[in-house]
């Protein structure tokens, strides 16, 4: 599951059932639909075709109005959708049964994406980062629309993980690693910049692993997938530092995963708020993370990591080598822990959300 699934699953988890009953319908099976279920969260697949291709204009009209009988016939009183690339399908359904919609803004969009993807429609707009938050300020969203609020991580999960990584791969030295997905179009999660890095801290350090977490979750059926898994291991094998690294794949364990790092580093482009961020930071890990989208809201620099300027390899190995040879790991972490508790729980991310639905149910 990606970071919006993964924020669904635990909101649904953990609403309050004594006040709301949540149904959760998904455009496809999967991760997400199995864990629910296994929560008892009642759920249904509906097909939702791309909104904006030419090619499901005929397919789409048909699973709209399949959509909103069902959303009619449930008595549904509110409608969240989860991301901006089924609010069309959300917007439709909840003004063809006249009730409140909110819609969850998880990317960092452009100001004409706003009126593209049916923002300006919702009753409420929930971002997740301030720079999430920048274009609906810039569209002329009232500001009454829009409340932001941050993503949230199970912190009890995250401080009782157990090492996943450096025992099976016996690595006696410090782990430093990158999180996120490698399919041909992730470019912009910056693993080259951290490959590149682990180039020059090799140079300096011998005793410093590195591992690339994460995998191609792109259509096996797309020509390109696995293209960018290749030229990663090509550019390790190309700086001649293979023995240095580790490619785990797709992992379901991340707090154990996190438990296994020293340093956690996000070397994106343009993340808009950065989920591995503060999971790493709720495992008592600091970061190093780029000064792009939301990530400098969610990191304190010197104080539970680094910030560093985006695609500058050169700034996130001499922060590695900052914090190992000073042996900051163990201070940034409690720090970071600390502050994944008082901002970032999954609690209080909850909470705020209850509160939107509560606005929005109550009005009248």
């Amino acid at each position: 599951m990606g970071g919006a699934e993964t924020s669904l699953y635990y909101l649904v988890k953990g609403i309050n059932k004594d006040k709301y009953i949540p149904f959760v319908l998904c455009p496809v099976a999967g991760s997400l639909v199995d864990r629910l279920t296994n929560l008892n969260i009642p759920t249904r697949i509906i097909p939702l075709p791309p909104w904006r291709k030419a090619k499901s204009i005929l397919s789409r009209s048909y699973y709209l109005h399949r959509l909103i009988d069902f959303a009619e016939e449930a008595g549904f009183d509110l409608i969240h959708s989860n991301t901006i690339w089924v609010n069309h399908y959300a917007q439709k359904t909840a003004k063809a049964i006249r009730i409140p919609l909110v819609c969850h803004l998880r990317d960092i969009i452009k100001v004409a994406q706003v009126t593209k993807y049916g923002l300006h429609r919702a009753d409420m707009i929930i971002p997740i980062s301030d720079a999430v938050r920048e274009p609906l300020n810039d569209a002329g969203i009232e500001p009454s629309r829009i409340q932001r609020i941050y993503n949230g991580v199970d912190l009890q999960s995250f401080s009782c993980g157990k090492d996943a990584l450096k025992s099976v791969h016996n690595i006696n030295g410090y782990l430093v690693g990158i999180v996120g997905q490698m399919s041909p179009r992730s470019h912009w999660k910056g693993q080259s910049d951290f490959i590149r890095a682990a180039a020059e801290v090799n140079r300096k350090m011998d005793n410093v692993y590195f591992a690339v977490i994460g995998g191609d979750d792109s259509p096996l059926s797309d020509p390109k997938h696995g293209s960018y898994v290749r030229e990663l291991k090509e550019l390790v094998k190309s700086l001649d530092i293979e023995s240095k690294f580790i490619f785990t794949g797709n992992r379901k364990d991340m707090p154990d995963v996190m438990a296994s790092l020293d340093i956690l580093v996000s070397a994106s482009h343009a993340e808009p708020f950065g989920r591995v961020i503060i999971e790493a930071m709720a495992a008592g890990k600091p970061v190093i993370a780029t000064m792009a989208g939301g990530a400098p809201e969610i990191v304190q620099d010197g104080i539970t990591g680094i910030l560093v300027p985006t695609k500058d390899y050169q700034s996130i190995s001499k922060s590695i080598i900052y914090i190992l040879e000073d042996d900051k790991c163990q201070r940034m972490g409690q720090a970071g822990r600390k502050r994944a508790k008082e901002c970032f729980s999954i609690d209080q991310n909850i909470r705020e959300i209850q509160l939107v639905y509560d606005g929005l149910l109550n009005k009248g």
